[in-house]
Order: structure tokens, then C-alpha cells, then sequence
């Protein structure tokens, strides 16, 4: 899918364009007023085939199946008894 949008275009122009970026995710909203009910109906038909393709090829998330995570704590410490008394 591709828009192609330029200065003599009749059609449709551009109204505005935004940018942000957070982390490793980029984010472009660009936003386009059309003269003509074909070409909007033509962008939105070919938005909802692109929607529905990366829908269908991104696999579900699937819920962790891990192993409940061991406990890691050190042994007990040995008890030191006295020695006894009167004796060997």
C-alpha cells in the first residue's frame, strides 16, 4: 500500500504531520483532507487490508508457561552446641 501525496495533487493535500519517539518505537500521524469520495474510500479500503494483514501474521502473545521460579534462600546454619559437660 502507498500514498502518494505531492504538491499538485488536486485530490487530496496535506493538513497536517506529526512525529514522536519513545524508546525504540517511532511514531508518524499524518493527516490528509481529500476533494474526492473514490480516492478516500480507496485509501480507507486499502488501510483495512493492510490492518487485517498484519493482524493475521502477527502471532497471538501466548501466556508464560514457566516453572514456578525456586526459591533461592541459603541452608540453614549449623548449630553450634557446647560440648557436653563430664564427659568424652
Amino acid at each position: 500500500m502507498m500514498f502518494l501525496l505531492t504538491a499538485e495533487d488536486e485530490n487530496m493535500r496535506l493538513k497536517s504531520y506529526s512525529a514522536t519517539i519513545k524508546g525504540t518505537s517511532s511514531v508518524m500521524k499524518i493527516e490528509i483532507e481529500y476533494y474526492g469520495h473514490d480516492e478516500f474510500n480507496w485509501a480507507l479500503h486499502n488501510l483495512r487490508q493492510i490492518e487485517a494483514a498484519q493482524k493475521a501474521a502477527k502471532p497471538a502473545k501466548a501466556k508464560s508457561l514457566k516453572a514456578p521460579a525456586q526459591q533461592l534462600a541459603l541452608p540453614a546454619p549449623v548449630r553450634a552446641l557446647p560440648p557436653p559437660k563430664g564427659g568424652a
